[in-house]
């Protein structure tokens, strides 16, 4: 792969991270906690559109990816959802999900 397909998934998933982390911090939420829930549903298939956009993924990429970012969204909210962690904890847990989630994109990409 390209090094211009490196540089654009890391930043590509450098500004998921910093939108959702973002987003867990701010004293004003800018949506209604309905807007989260409907947006869980479809932000996997948003963030694989924007990956299939930018890296120009095959179909069997597709495939392989789609499982691993709804995997991804379903551990972010279990992790927002957990009133039992810190938010120091939800922001250690919420990167360990995209470190893992970087990773396995990027053995997808270079398939």
């Amino acid at each position: 792969m390209s090094r211009f397909c490196w540089s654009t998934l890391a930043i590509l998933v450098v500004l998921a991270t910093g939108l959702l982390l973002a987003g867990q911090t701010s004293a004003t939420p800018q949506t209604s906690p309905q807007s989260h829930e409907a947006m869980g549903t479809t932000s996997p298939e948003t963030h694989l559109q924007t990956l299939s956009e930018k890296l120009n993924l095959t179909e069997d990429q597709k495939t392989k990816l789609k499982p691993i970012l709804q995997e991804q969204a379903q551990q972010l909210k279990a992790v927002r959802d957990d009133p039992s962690l810190t938010p120091e904890q939800k922001t250690a847990k919420k990167k360990a999900i995209y470190e893992t989630t970087h990773d396995q994109i990027n053995a997808v990409a270079n398939t």
